[in-house]
Formats: structure tokens, C-alpha cells, sequence
């Protein structure tokens, strides 16, 4: 399990704050740890262990996240408690549209390559469809989220909210990938000739 010393320097590295990154190592007291020496660890192993571990991992990446924002937007405790419950509020509506587009773009997958020959266009059409709401129910869903946040958000606050939330979300995506393709990799070797 990676460290909240070592974590926090991840999420720093991610955003690209080498200010944050060493603010952090300072509070933590490992101010000598190479942030590029976590981030490798954790693209050995991710996704692995116990879902309690998984689910520990997962909160210790949110709170350093948080620790981070709250530095780069120069928040006080009571707009990141708000900042927060948004975030919460949209990010579990994010999470059951990403769903419902994996789940749509499955079944579609599977309508296509129907072997009889004559796959069920209405079915297709209904697939199509779905995918096309999921995109307007994200779009939907960021209006409403930057409009909760301009409550209590500059303008350059959102901006830089936004910002940081695709940087560490893009980054993640890579990190899964490459995981899984090394993964794959790691299956596909022959095992050495006795």
C-alpha cells in the first residue's frame, strides 16, 4: 500500500506543482522522497489487492487530491466543505452515465457483429441512441456542476478546479492503461525454456 507521504507527491507530480509537491514532502517529513519513484511503484501494481485496500487507496487519492486543491485555489474549510459535497453530488452522477454508456456501447458491440447475418437494426438504433443521451446527460451535468460551483467559486477557481480534475483524471487513465497492457504483456510471455 503506497504511503500518504508518497501519495500526495503523486497527486502533486500529476498536476505539476513542484511547489505543492515539495510543500507536502515538507509536512509529511520526507521531504528526500522522489515523487518519479511512487509513481512507479503504483504503475506496477494498481488495481490490485483486497477492495478494502483498493477502497483505502481510492480515499487517500481523494484527500490528497483535496489537500491539494484546497493549496492551488487558496480555499478556506468552509468553501472546500462546499467544493466538496458538489463535487460528490456530480461525481456519483458522472459515475451511473459512464455506466450506462459502457453498458450501451457493450451491447451495441454485440448487436454488430449479430452472426446470422441481420443484426436488429432497432436494437442498433436503440444503442445509438442511448450513447447520444449519455453524451447530453454529461454535458447536462457539468452546466449544473459549474453553475453550483459559481456560488462560491471565482471564475479562475473554476478554471483551475477543471483543470486539475482532467490533468489527474488523463493521467490516471494512462496509468490504468499502460497497467493493462503490461498486464497483458505479462500474460502473453512464454515462460523460459527449461
Amino acid at each position: 500500500m503506497i504511503r500518504l507521504a508518497r501519495l500526495t507527491a503523486i497527486i502533486a507530480a500529476l498536476v505539476g506543482s513542484a511547489t505543492v509537491a515539495s510543500a507536502q514532502a515538507t509536512e509529511s517529513g520526507a521531504g528526500a522522497q522522489n515523487p518519479a519513484r511512487p509513481l512507479r511503484e503504483s504503475q506496477q501494481q494498481p488495481g490490485r489487492g483486497t477492495p478494502t485496500e483498493r477502497q483505502a487507496l481510492q480515499r487517500q487519492v481523494r484527500q490528497a487530491f483535496a489537500r491539494v486543491v484546497r493549496r492551488q485555489l487558496n480555499l478556506d474549510a468552509g468553501k472546500m466543505q462546499q467544493l466538496q459535497r458538489v463535487d460528490q453530488k456530480y461525481e456519483q452522477q458522472r459515475r451511473q452515465v459512464l455506466k450506462s454508456e459502457r453498458e450501451a456501447r457493450l451491447n451495441l458491440k454485440t448487436a454488430m457483429q449479430d452472426s446470422t447475418g441481420h443484426p436488429d437494426q432497432d436494437k442498433i438504433a436503440q444503442y445509438m441512441d442511448q450513447l447520444v443521451h449519455g453524451q447530453r446527460q454529461r454535458a447536462d451535468l457539468l452546466e449544473g456542476e459549474q453553475k453550483e460551483l459559481a456560488g462560491f467559486l471565482t471564475p479562475l477557481q473554476r478554471a483551475q478546479y477543471f483543470a486539475l480534475k482532467e490533468r489527474v483524471t488523463r493521467k490516471l487513465t494512462e496509468l490504468q492503461t499502460d497497467s493493462a497492457a503490461g498486464r497483458g504483456r505479462q500474460r502473453r510471455t512464454p515462460p523460459p525454456a527449461p
